[in-house]
């Protein structure tokens, strides 16, 4: 019976323990539902209390209300503890330039943080099953991730846990079918509008019906088998801290002798470095561990930028990890391009700032791609800053000083307004120089009688080059 399926997977990963107080994400769908009323049945046996918080995300109006409706009805039926959030999900979204699922997913969060507090929970308990890791994996895999982001979703995380992991989606139904219990079905759930939806719509079943009708239990095993390795290579990372990593006054020092460990180990010695400098790793990509490991091949002084406001510096005997003076860069406050050759990352983006020699007379010979311009030096006022766009950005697009904002030429450029916040741009103040993979500003372009050029060419992101 599914029941004692999940109720095995529960002692299996130790979940739940007598007095408990486990708060269920309760959104009315199918699987929140056979999670609360699971948990709700077996609460009696195992001694363990149980609540349910639902999250209206102000979003589908009529419907979102008859969901918050449906559940709050539900829990009454059962004598469960409901708690009601609202949460100005578009506002947000707004607010913080993020889609409307992003802003949603962290809404969420939000709630789920707060109302663990105030009600006294010891567990979270999310309605995750085999369908959601599928998806997570393919997504991660699709966009770039590490093995911890293979298996991003874990049975047990802190005080989160996914009793459902053990279940499909198509399993979940059926039960609730057979137990003659309803739930709500969400209308964005059937678009495609969002990545995971279509995902979900067309990867999973072509996988399914034209390679192997087990995929998604399969994708299961192997999140689980990734999640073991990970545990594994993260405890020996952190053995081999105290050997190469030494604290000096808020800073880290990397020994070059790092070297002489396994790639993968190296990567994650300094993810910890990084992480522990930051206080955070969500941003961290496999190119900014590399970007910093490839300091070593390097000469001294040679210099990285990095998420959180962080740096990376060659030095005689190793690496120094340090926080910037005075910088609180981020994606949307952007990074300052230095004097001097170097190498910075910007989340997806990364930028090679080079100074071509012998430029006067030599026009020709500097080549130019749709992601590697040059500029004239000498124009430059406040200083070149990566960063996304801000209120008051303005382009230059005639030679004459003819000047337009920068929504403006977003909209004349036919750029979808979704894509608008994350392009990446190298600004002088509010003065744009380059809408990277679109156009150079006429006010910086390197011309035959420039004396000096900076040369500019950004990979990574939606680049191609």
């Amino acid at each position: 019976m599914v029941i004692e399926q999940v109720a095995r997977f529960i002692r299996t990963y130790e979940m739940i323990r007598p007095g408990d107080v486990v708060l269920t994400g309760f959104s009315g769908g199918a699987d929140s539902v056979l999670l609360l009323q699971l948990l709700w049945e077996l609460s009696r046996d195992v001694g363990f209390g149980v609540q349910a918080v639902h999250v209206h995300h102000n979003l589908r109006q009529e419907e979102a209300d008859r969901d918050a409706a449906f559940a709050e009805a539900f829990c009454q039926e059962r004598g469960v503890p409901f708690f009601l959030y609202s949460c100005p999900v578009e506002a947000v979204a707004k607010e913080k330039r993020l889609s409307l699922e992003e802003a949603g997913r962290l809404e969420r969060q939000r709630v789920f943080a707060q109302c663990l507090r105030d009600c006294g929970g010891t567990k979270l308990a999310l309605a995750h099953h085999r369908n959601d890791l599928a998806e997570t994996m393919i997504h991660h895999l699709a966009r770039g991730t590490s093995l911890s982001g293979l298996a991003s979703l874990r049975p047990v995380r802190g005080t989160v846990i996914r009793p459902l992991l053990c279940l499909e989606r198509a399993e979940i139904e059926a039960e609730l079918a057979r137990r003659g219990i309803a739930w709500c079905e969400d209308s964005t759930n059937a678009a495609d509008d969002y990545t995971r939806n279509g995902i979900r719509h067309h990867v999973i079943p072509y996988l399914e019906q034209s390679v192997n009708r087990r995929a998604t239990a399969h994708m299961a095993q192997t999140s689980l088998d990734l999640m073991e390795a990970e545990e594994y290579l993260a405890a020996e990372a952190k053995k081999r801290f105290d050997e190469y990593c030494v604290w000096r006054e808020g800073e880290l020092e990397l020994s070059a002798r790092l070297a002489r460990e396994p790639a993968i180990l190296q990567r994650y010695v300094v993810r910890d470095c990084l992480e522990q400098l930051a206080g955070r790793r969500k941003d961290l990509g496999r190119e900014h561990l590399e970007s910093v490991l490839g300091l070593l091949d390097k000469q001294v002084g040679k210099l990285v930028c990095l998420p959180y406001g962080l740096e990376a510096v060659r030095r005689y005997q190793g690496i120094l990890l340090r926080k910037r003076d005075g910088s609180q860069n981020s994606q949307e406050s952007g990074y300052t391009l230095m004097e001097g050759e170097g190498r910075w990352v910007l989340g997806e983006f990364q930028a090679k700032v080079s100074f071509p020699e012998d430029f006067a007379g030599n026009f020709e010979r500097i080549s130019e791609k749709k992601y590697t311009k040059c500029f004239n030096y000498d124009k430059i006022k406040a200083g070149l800053v990566l960063r996304t766009r801000k209120s008051g950005d303005f382009l230059t697009v005639q030679a004459d000083g003819g000047r337009k904002k920068l929504k403006d030429y977003m909209i004349d450029a036919k750029i979808p307004r979704e894509q608008r916040d994350s392009i990446l741009l190298v600004a002088d103040g509010q003065e744009i120089v380059w809408v990277v993979g679109y156009r150079v500003s006429e006010a910086y372009r390197a011309r035959k009688d420039t004396k000096k050029i900076i040369q500019i060419e950004v990979s990574g992101g939606y680049t191609n080059e």
